[in-house]
């Protein structure tokens, strides 16, 4: 296998968590036969799109197996036009001054040929240990995939070596994750007043919704704008409202339709006249309420009150050393609202209390709401753990051992975003999360991208733990 030429074509299949992960599969499924891997898949529907799981595989039915895992899909892209670097298309892989750009290239695609072109220097030589490789799913939604792979894979592996950006650091610890959902309907709703629409545009800074304080969030300063409306343009109806693109990122652009007599002001923000406003932005028979504003207000408060009493609980190591709270999906369409939050909490009972309080206050919210005369709820999804590797793994040992032996001595991270780490540990599995490319300010993002050599680096390393841990000497 060409590496770097693979690599190209891998980047260039779209692979968003949104769509059908099929197309990726079956271009990586006939190099894992020729690399002398039993393949197999694992389907289910999600959202009623197929999904899968690529499990390929040596003397698979060793229970101490060793798995090389790397999850498949991608979060959007978003502005086509930000990818600079890319001439505007994110699925055009580029290569330059060392460094390989495309959605993908670092979260975590390319980890899978690595993984692969490792498995392919040992094709000859005999197992005393089974290796699993596995591309999965959903990761970037739900770390879908991997449950489902500790669900139906028999024996399971006894060691998990998970594919994540990691500056080809070791990483023994994440936060755990948890989205926060507020959505209600107003059946009190009305045709919106016939007055001019304007339409009001948030611009931020994207970035993963992990790493906060990199990105400037497009839906916080719409959420915010709406006390100043209140304020100064009283008798402005707020008619729709989409902001974000996938909750684990912030939120880049947010739109706002404003029907009222005059252009508004909005700080931060140009408001432009819609003259051939469809029905679904704003038409003249879209419905109108004027108390899910108030809702999405008060939600955010909670939030905000939410971000500032865990950032004063510092946990060194992590960056940042706290939870931290991103509204990443934003959505009022005439007379409903949806509004998703992701909060990735550091260790602690201090923290766990702290997020609790606060869910209990979003769920007295949606109380308060039914009882002004909403259909409203408050709930949680996708509950993850903060995730540590197990004292005594022979998985860090091993790796900080084959780091060492190559001169490059890394001392073990912590990841302040959430992986599949967490369900593959709660399996039984030894687990520890390693691969090339930098997170931090790089992924999430337009540009995206992953030093060439990280790559060579990242098959070397692979080659060194399936020799260390799996091939009979």
């Amino acid at each position: 296998m060409d590496l770097l030429a693979t690599a190209r074509q891998i980047i260039a299949l779209d692979s968003r968590s949104s769509v059908s992960n099929r197309v990726v599969v079956d271009a990586l499924a006939p190099l894992c036969i020729q690399a002398g891997l039993e393949v197999r898949t694992q389907r289910e529907y999600r959202e009623g799109v197929p999904q899968y799981n690529l499990i390929a595989t040596r003397d698979r039915a060793t229970g101490d197996a060793l798995m090389l895992a790397t999850h498949l899909d991608t979060v959007p892209p978003g502005d086509p036009g930000l990818w600079t670097a890319t001439g505007g298309n994110p699925f055009a892989p580029t290569e330059r001054d060392g460094y390989l750009y495309g959605l993908g290239t670092a979260d975590v695609k390319l980890d899978f040929l690595c993984k692969l072109a490792a498995l392919e220097r040992v094709a000859s030589e005999r197992l005393r240990r089974g290796v699993v490789l596995a591309g999965t799913y959903g990761e970037e939604t739900g770390r879908y995939g991997a449950k489902l792979l500790v669900h139906q894979l028999r024996p399971l592996p006894a060691l998990a070596l998970v594919g994540e950006p990691s500056d080809l650091a070791p990483v023994t610890a994440h936060k755990g994750y948890i989205e926060l959902h507020v959505e209600s309907d107003d059946p009190g709703a009305v045709r919106r007043p016939d007055l001019p629409l304007w339409e009001v545009r948030f611009e931020g800074t994207a970035a993963h919704s992990s790493q906060t304080h990199l990105g400037t969030s497009a839906n916080d300063a719409c959420v915010d704008a709406l006390g100043h409306l209140r304020k100064t343009a009283p008798g402005a109806a707020v008619i729709r409202i989409d902001g974000g693109d996938v909750v684990n990122k912030v939120a880049a652009t947010c739109r706002m339709w404003v029907a009222y007599d005059q252009r508004p002001s909005v700080p931060g923000a140009a408001a432009v006249e819609r003259m051939d406003a469809s029905a679904s932005a704003g038409g003249p028979d879209t419905l109108y309420s004027d108390r899910l504003p108030w809702l999405l207000e008060q939600t955010k408060a909670i939030l905000d009150s939410l971000r500032r009493a865990t950032g004063a609980l510092t946990h060194p190591g992590f960056d940042p050393p706290h939870t931290t709270v991103n509204n990443g999906l934003l959505s009022l369409t005439g007379a409903h609202v949806h509004y998703v939050a992701d909060v990735r909490r550091t260790p602690g009972d201090q923290d766990a209390a702290v997020l609790e309080e606060h869910v209990a206050r979003l769920l007295a919210l949606a109380e308060r709401a039914v009882a002004d005369g909403l259909s409203a709820s408050a709930r949680t999804e996708l509950d993850s753990p903060p995730f540590a590797t197990g004292e005594g793994s022979l998985l860090l040992y091993s790796l900080a051992d084959e780091l060492a032996s190559r001169g490059w001595e890394r001392d073990p991270e912590l990841k302040s975003g959430t992986t599949e780490a967490s369900v593959y540990q709660a399996a039984g599995m030894d687990t520890v999360i390693f691969g090339p490319g930098q997170a931090a300010g790089n992924i999430h993002r337009p540009n995206e991208c992953v030093p060439v050599e990280h790559l060579t680096r990242a098959v070397d390393v692979y080659e060194g733990m399936i020799r260390r841990l799996c091939v009979d000497r």
